[in-house]
């Protein structure tokens, strides 16, 4: 780690080269020695953690602002869409469409006239086409 990494981490290659002996007092030495820079390390990295947390949210929050992902605020273009809202088409029923283009569908597909699944007064459950 000590000759390959010691560029990278210089504070630290001399303290994770492999000893010169195996005398259990150099060890003992090398790790008394840089105990200062490890205490500090504890103080350093939790701020170097903020930082980088900060500058991730800098990038991921004004995308989730745009997209509308944050409960409770909606982007200028959330706001623009809601007034275009018609709120009077609570008795016609509603079409749902797997796509949003800005024009919503108002009459229902072919394919899906005398399908719809209507609750019987007595209880139980009846296709509109059976009735």
């Amino acid at each position: 780690f000590g000759s390959r990494w010691g560029w990278f981490f210089p504070a630290f290659a001399e303290f994770f080269a492999p000893p010169r002996s195996f005398s259990s007092s150099l060890c003992v030495f090398r790790a008394g020695r840089h105990a200062s820079q490890l205490n500090s390390m504890d103080k350093v990295m939790p701020a170097v953690g903020g930082l980088i947390g900060l500058w991730a949210a800098s990038k991921v929050v004004p995308v989730m602002y745009e997209w509308d992902l944050i409960p409770g605020v909606g982007s200028p273009a959330y706001w623009e869409r809601a007034k275009k809202i018609r709120y009077d088409y609570y008795s016609e029923g509603i079409v749902y469409s797997p796509y949003d283009t800005g024009d919503p569908i108002k009459e229902l597909p072919a394919e899906s006239v005398g399908k719809m699944y209507l609750r019987q007064k007595g209880g139980g459950w009846k296709l509109q086409s059976e009735m």
